[in-house]
């Protein structure tokens, strides 16, 4: 298995969307590269960095910095040194206490840092080498992996300092989903839901990821950290009533979650609403099992009587189908159903006729 075969079975285990983190990820490692991976909060950057990395590397090369307005100098380049300071009044750092005596470093919100240190970091990058005064120090870390929320190009409007340390990371990779759809609610709750503690989810998922994106409809998605926060206070709204089982009444709960106070007003009406399509699907689904099931049996007849018999079925089957109660977005789907077993009905009446010609 390849290191991008690696670490994407690494994420896949945990995360859903992340083939271009593991990626890109692979291709920094491989080549030796510094990456940025930059976009919206709540994706899992940070997550899936550790997680790629300990593919690649033992913890102990592993140094994560955090940035900030409160980063200086002296944090960054592992801490001063007082006794060079005090004994030889020279400023002096103990750089192997941070990330240029590890393998792969990963800066949290690194461009969050004062100017000064942001134009430092860019110099020692360029280098390879930390050149303060008359200490010197080679950089053993092989690939620095930045790590922030926002737009290189916004980035890049800070100043020369931050554009030019934005050029040492070559590789860059917005993360975030092409889509936030119900259906990829949906993915990620199947993915995390078994890891969660609390009740059982007893079929609510699908009702949940519909809310969850209605919630973000208006360019404002809810982001996956956000969406898992919202399917753990479900579970435990259940919990909390002594019930292992997620009943409609947890989902009111939902109006706690960061982005998705909007439902407090409505959440009810919406919950009876979601309820009811999330109960349509699962009839036409059963509706559409059947169908094929029809479809198979009629594939094997082979004398008029089974083609016959087969005919009323799809008759019949239309039927039922015509008094199926189904939501306005699931119409076209029945309407599909009857086409096709309209269709079948008349195609087997006459492969009956033609074969009793015979």
């Amino acid at each position: 298995m390849g290191l991008y075969e690696k670490i994407l079975a690494a994420l896949s285990a945990k995360f859903i969307k992340c083939e271009d983190i593991a990626r890109i990820l692979a291709l920094a490692i491989q080549s030796e590269r510094n990456v940025l991976l930059w976009g919206p909060g709540g994706h899992g950057k940070s997550e899936m960095v550790a997680a790629a990395l300990e593919v690649v590397a033992k913890e102990s090369e592993i140094f994560v910095q955090s940035f900030g307005e409160g980063l200086d100098e002296a944090a960054l380049w592992g801490g001063l040194d007082f006794r060079a300071l005090e004994e030889e009044k020279e400023l002096r750092y103990h750089p192997e206490n941070s990330f240029l005596s590890k393998e792969y470093a990963v800066f949290e919100e690194v461009f969050d840092a004062p100017a000064v240190v942001l134009l430092a970091l860019k110099d020692t990058l360029t280098a390879r080498r930390l050149r303060k005064g008359n200490q010197s120090y080679p950089m053993r870390t092989k690939v620095v992996i930045g790590i922030t929320n926002r737009d290189p190009d916004e980035i890049s409007e800070m100043g020369p300092a931050a554009a030019a340390l934005i050029e040492r990371f070559p590789l860059q990779l917005r993360v975030s989903w092409p889509s936030y759809k119900a259906a990829d609610y949906n993915s990620l709750f199947a993915k995390v839901a078994p890891r969660l503690p609390g009740a059982d989810l007893n079929g609510s998922t699908g009702v949940l990821a519909e809310l969850v994106a209605k919630a973000g409809e208006n360019d404002s998605p809810i982001s996956p950290r956000s969406a898992v926060y919202a399917l753990g206070v479900v579970k435990a709204a259940a919990a909390l009533r002594g019930d292992g089982m997620v009943h409609k009444e947890d989902l009111v709960d939902l109006r706690f979650v960061d982005g998705l106070e909007g439902l407090a007003d409505n959440i009810r009406q919406e919950l009876e609403q979601a309820f009811e399509r999330a109960a349509a699907e699962g009839r036409l689904k059963e509706a559409e099992r059947k169908l094929q099931a029809l479809l198979e049996e009629y594939g094997a007849a082979d004398t008029p009587i089974k083609c016959l018999q087969a005919a009323r079925r799809f008759l019949a089957y239309q039927d039922e189908i015509a008094s199926l109660a189904v939501t306005d977005g699931l119409t076209d789907r029945r309407k599909s159903l009857r086409e096709t077993a309209a269709a079948k009905s008349a195609e087997a009446q006459t492969k009956a006729l033609e074969a009793t010609r015979i």
